[in-house]
């Protein structure tokens, strides 16, 4: 069952992503979303938040194309590509939401503006948790079959005659040598 939820999560996070990421970087999808996104990296740029201690502000076209690359990356790993990658990109778009939430704050937006930013954030955080506990299960699965050996039966190892002791007397095992 967590299974199929984590890969619901991660297939709709992922296409949302390469859909919000392929709007910053293209007015293909809609030139009125692109022109809105152009104008908020404008904004953001101005409070990025290594500006107080590296006195840096990066481009804001090169900001937002970098921020919609990573989006589109991030979710067609998410969406497509197995494997640990899929933890990496969901690290990275936990970071880039508390960015943009930073960003909301910081010009002083409001929640209704932030919102969605939030739920991506929890809903990344949930994605995330999920498969930490299934990573765990399968550790502890594993730690527990590693402890509990596979019953072999007993063997009759070092002794020199042709008669089990625990069969008795009557009863005799085959000479390999002479088979």
């Amino acid at each position: 069952m967590a299974s199929y939820v984590l890969r619901v999560i991660s297939l709709t996070l992922g296409i949302f992503f390469i859909f919000i990421g392929t709007l910053k970087l293209t007015p293909s999808v809609n030139k009125e979303l692109h022109k809105e996104m152009r104008k908020m990296y404008i904004k953001n740029a101005k409070v990025f938040p290594l500006v107080k201690w590296t006195k840096w502000k990066p481009n804001s076209h090169l900001y937002r194309k970098v921020i919609g690359g990573s989006e589109v990356l991030c979710g067609a790993i998410l969406s497509f590509i197995p494997g640990p990658l899929k933890e990496a990109a969901n690290v990275l778009m936990i970071l880039l939401s508390c960015l943009d939430i930073y960003s909301h704050y910081a010009l002083d937006e409001g929640l209704d503006k932030m919102s969605l930013s939030v739920v991506f954030f929890l809903l990344l955080t949930c994605r995330l948790i999920i498969r930490l506990q299934m990573k765990a299960r399968e550790l502890e699965e594993a730690a527990q079959k590693a402890e509990v050996p596979d019953q072999a039966p007993p063997t009759c190892q070092g002794h020199t005659h042709n008669v089990h002791p625990a069969a008795g007397a009557g009863f005799s095992v085959p000479d390999k040598k002479n088979q």
